[in-house]
């Protein structure tokens, strides 16, 4: 039955009440994906049941079409190597996934970037207790005197703030590294010494590497991803694109779309390294090995070791790491996530059972991402040997985020209409109108001051649009009413 519309204001307000308390955070397919699942060992890792390929298999399905997935890659590595892989669905132009399909990392790339600062230190050309106004006179400037290794531990005071006005930023218009790290100095520090997860460190520590190496790319390159054995790996929008990289997917009302296409050639250090899953393999595998190629396996264990508590969670942050156990099986773990708009990829370590689980997804949403990393820690719970993975539903919360204010906009484009149609339009309806208007234009402006309108339609595109859309509509109905009252007479609207 159609709500009646002297009732829809009341309906409304109280629809929009929770809209104000949604925040996105400081980053056409068919709905249920389908695509081959290679496996490259029949044998279950180690403490794991006999079945644990074929489960994982399933489990990984069942995750695929709880999220709407479109593409995914996985593998569980152990120290001579991948012993299982599955390759599902299909990348942004609809060809079937590969472990040659290349994928974003996102902040995965953090452990990658702190390896190279751990090779530079050992070579003796970078001093992770030196002062950052060492290498970037810049930083004098700052409010506070974070050292390299407070960049890595995200103890320097940069603020996720920060991050959210200098990250993610693409194209020919982008700003320079340089000009980012002036605006990083000059921003206002948080809590020094405390943990803080925000990518303006690791941008601030690219740009550290880049001064000390002359050409941070080329350095990691060489000094890190060939030694270690991802060739396919690329630094950059260029490489992207001749890897073939193609869009990942961002859910816009419940529905992936292939338009997430940037690569931020400012970013290789915080979240744009990308590759296929042959290349994130290598890097697991090398956390694993006795001998890596890089370093020396104490010296990894040591940055994978957790340094300072990570606030409001069981984990402790290394070096580009976190440190923390499986929740349900208290098993150790040692592992990092990231995204870009469009793509999510974890590393998992299981330091106790020598093996690794990596993950590669073509799809992101930041009010998804607790459903979209999933996957990778359940699959780590059948490698412990577990026999129930964590299967969560959708989050009402997202629900909620996106389709409220789209029924918000809706209503108050309804609002709209008939404040245009009212020629003496009643006090009391224009109250009640007014008030999830005034709501509705008060959650967009604040929206647009608190986290910035390229942030936010970068990483959660439809609940930004619906939002600004249901503020505008807002704004309108108010104006509208209040011209008529002035235009003619109190009665009936």
């Amino acid at each position: 039955m159609p709500l009646p519309l002297a009732r829809l204001p009341l309906a409304l307000l109280l629809a929009l009440t929770p809209v104000a308390a949604v925040a996105p955070p400081a980053h056409a397919i068919p709905a249920a994906p389908a695509g081959p699942v290679t496996p490259t060992a029949t044998a279950a890792p180690p403490d794991a049941a006999p079945d644990a390929p074929p489960r994982m298999d399933a489990y990984v399905r069942e995750r695929m079409e709880a999220t709407r997935t479109p593409g995914l890659a996985y593998a569980v590595v152990g120290p001579e190597g991948v012993e299982h892989r599955g390759l599902f669905g299909v990348d942004g132009d609809g060809a079937p996934v590969d472990e040659h399909t290349p994928f974003l990392w996102g902040s995965v790339a953090k452990p990658v970037a702190a390896t190279a600062a751990l090779v530079l230190a050992e070579e003796g050309r970078l001093d992770l207790d030196a002062p950052v106004e060492e290498y970037l006179p810049v930083f004098a400037g700052f409010g506070a005197d974070p050292t390299v290794r407070d960049l890595l531990t995200q103890t320097s005071g940069l603020t996720g703030r920060t991050a959210a006005a200098t990250s993610d930023l693409y194209g020919e218009g982008a700003p320079d590294l340089d000009a980012r790290v002036a605006r990083i100095a000059a921003s206002e520090p948080g809590d020094p010494g405390t943990h803080e997860y925000s990518s303006a460190n690791y941008l601030v520590l690219g740009a550290v590497l880049e001064e000390v190496t002359g050409d941070f790319g080329a350095y990691l390159s060489e000094s890190v991803l060939e030694p270690m054995g991802m060739d396919g790996a690329f630094t950059g929008a260029a490489q992207a694109r001749e890897a073939g990289l193609s869009a990942g997917h961002r859910t816009l009302w419940g529905v992936p779309v292939a338009d997430a296409d940037g690569v931020d050639d400012a970013g290789a250090a915080y979240g744009y390294l990308g590759g296929d899953l042959t290349d994130l393999a290598a890097f697991a595998r090398a956390q694993l090995e006795a001998e890596p190629p890089v370093l020396d396996a104490a010296a990894l264990e040591r940055a994978r070791t957790g340094l300072v508590p990570v606030p409001g969670s069981a984990q402790e942050y290394g070096l580009g790491w976190r440190d923390t156990a499986l929740s349900d099986l208290g098993e150790p773990i040692v592992f990092h996530g990231g995204s870009t708009p469009g793509y999510v990829a974890i590393v998992v370590v299981l330091p106790e059972r020598e093996r690794a689980v990596v993950v590669l997804q073509n799809t992101y949403d930041m009010l998804r991402d607790g459903g979209l990393q999933a996957v990778a820690f359940g699959l780590a719970h059948l490698v412990a040997g577990g026999d129930s993975p964590s299967s969560p539903g959708t989050d009402p919360l997202y629900l909620a985020s996106v389709w409220t204010p789209t029924a918000a906009a809706a209503a108050l484009g309804a609002g709209a209409v008939a404040a245009v149609r009212a020629r003496r339009p009643r006090p009391w309806a224009t109250g009640l109108w007014s008030a999830p208007a005034l709501v509705a234009a008060g959650a967009a402006v604040w929206l647009t001051a608190s986290h910035g309108l390229r942030p936010a339609l970068t990483w959660v595109p439809d609940v930004t649009v619906a939002v600004l859309a249901a503020g505008v509509l807002g704004a309108a109905v108010v104006a509208l009413r209040l011209l008529a009252h002035r235009r003619g007479g109190r009665s009936g609207a």
